[in-house]
């Protein structure tokens, strides 16, 4: 048999996997008293999968899969520990985080939040001080075929997961992505895969983590096309779309067809929502430059530090004695967004829980600890556009609160992580808004992008 394949050295499997090859279809023919010489037969399946790049698709189904199963595990990981952290639903009592944490006492959750900094800033400090260097996504992309460390990475991605599960104001979403990642890379140094398909499987298992915690497929592969390949063309929307695919069934498939915000309900496009977005879209913009500034010098100590341990716990214990009076900034955000998105607080409440919000995440930040932002920045958004949506309709003809809070919570996400498209879908997945929605949202964007932008040029 000739298994001289060097006309296509690209593709060309092991001599092992041939073997196996030959060895199992020649058997297989025998069995079957067809001839036994299946060498042109292997030969031409093998230019067919060559062709069709046959490798690079099971990579993405592969990918698919283990995101779905990581997003699942974190999400019952991250349960497990708010039930147990904060005392509720230990005996099947099916509370959200934001119920758990108010029926729990002050002094537990100062405590717990206190915990949490020891946690973090140990944590980090060990992730940081030994071992390989700890990549983020992007710089993995960069070297798609070394990607990032894989314990490293999932050691560092669990911290996240158990610090926000102890109430940090940080989000969850970059741990299943940063997870999803560690394993895209290992997977990528044992397939064989080229560095522009190594490129786009990381950057798809990077969404497809996102959509497994969040359950947001269309604006996951927007995410990916937008803020990961940064280009938008069919071979990277169709790999796309069948890594999210497949995580999100997974995840459905165990946590079921979650709706985030199901508060929500459908409200009235009107004028008077129409002239306040892009109102909302210009002021939102000025917001976030201003939360970049305060932010962008943390931490103020290396993670290598170790005078960052002890700040940790004291800044942390600041953030469990803030939420003694205000627990509703414990969490990713998404207990704020529940009291907007319902219609549940006042317009003073409202911006007393920003506030709080702002400087419990500043806190975190500067304590050196990680997460993500987009539940924070959502959060952010609408406590801000619920409040002046409130003072709207004292002055103007009525408008939808509830849909000014959706709204702000869309520009301050799409300005702050620069992800526009990605944050007027993402909304609309997370609390199942109808079409029209889209209407304001657009706007308000708009505005927020083009203030963004002329505010740019006019400090540079």
């Amino acid at each position: 048999m000739n298994l001289d394949i060097a006309d296509n050295p690209k593709a060309s499997l092991s001599a092992i996997s041939y073997k196996n090859s030959f060895i199992f279809l020649t058997a297989l023919f025998s069995a079957f008293r067809l001839p036994t010489d299946v060498t042109p037969f292997v030969l031409t399946i093998h230019r067919y999968m060559t062709k069709l790049n046959f490798r690079f698709y099971l990579s993405l189904v592969y990918i698919g899969l283990i995101a779905g199963l990581i997003g699942t595990s974190l999400t019952y990981i991250l349960h497990a520990i708010q039930h147990f952290a904060f005392g509720y639903g230990l005996n099947g009592e099916n509370l959200s985080f934001r119920e758990g944490v108010l029926q729990s006492s002050a002094e537990r959750r100062w405590l717990v939040l206190t915990f949490c900094g020891m946690l973090a800033g140990i944590g980090w400090y060990a992730v940081h001080r030994y071992g390989q260097k700890l990549l983020s996504i992007k710089q993995g992309l960069d070297n798609p075929q070394q990607g990032v460390p894989f314990f490293k990475t999932v050691g560092h991605a669990l911290l996240q997961i158990v610090t926000v599960g102890l109430g940090s104001p940080l989000g969850r979403e970059v741990a299943p992505r940063e997870m999803s990642v560690a394993f895209g890379s290992a997977w990528v140094r044992k397939a064989g895969l080229n560095d522009d398909d190594a490129r786009l499987l990381l950057a798809c298992a990077s969404g497809a983590g996102l959509t497994a915690v969040y359950n947001v497929p269309l604006a996951s592969t927007i995410f990916i096309l937008e803020t990961m390949v940064l280009s938008v063309n069919p071979r990277a929307l169709g790999a796309a779309l069948i890594t999210v695919v497949i995580s999100t069934c997974v995840s459905r498939f165990f946590l079921g067809d979650l709706v985030q915000y199901s508060q929500v309900t459908p409200f009235p496009v009107n004028t008077a929502l129409l002239l306040f977005s892009a109102l909302i879209g210009i002021l939102t913009a000025l917001v976030v430059r201003g939360f970049r500034r305060s932010t962008q010098r943390l931490p103020f100590l290396a993670r290598t530090d170790k005078r960052l341990i002890p700040v940790a716990v004291l800044l942390f214990s600041l953030i469990g004695f803030i939420s003694i009076y205000q627990p509703e900034i414990l969490g990713n955000g998404k207990a704020g967004n529940q009291l907007t998105f319902g219609e549940m607080i006042g317009w003073s409440e409202s911006l007393q829980l920003m506030a709080l919000k702002w400087l419990a995440v500043w806190l975190a930040l500067a304590a050196g600890a990680y997460g993500g932002l987009i539940t924070p920045s959502m959060m952010l958004g609408s406590t801000f556009a619920y409040s002046l949506a409130i003072g709207w309709n004292a002055l103007f003809p009525s408008l939808s609160t509830e849909g000014a809070a959706i709204i702000g919570a869309c520009a301050f996400l799409g300005i702050m992580q620069k992800m526009p498209f990605t944050a007027m879908v993402f909304l609309a997945e997370l609390t199942r808004s109808n079409a029209e929605v889209f209407m304001p949202l657009t706007l308000a964007m708009g505005a927020a992008i083009a203030t963004d932008r002329l505010a740019a040029k006019w400090q540079a």
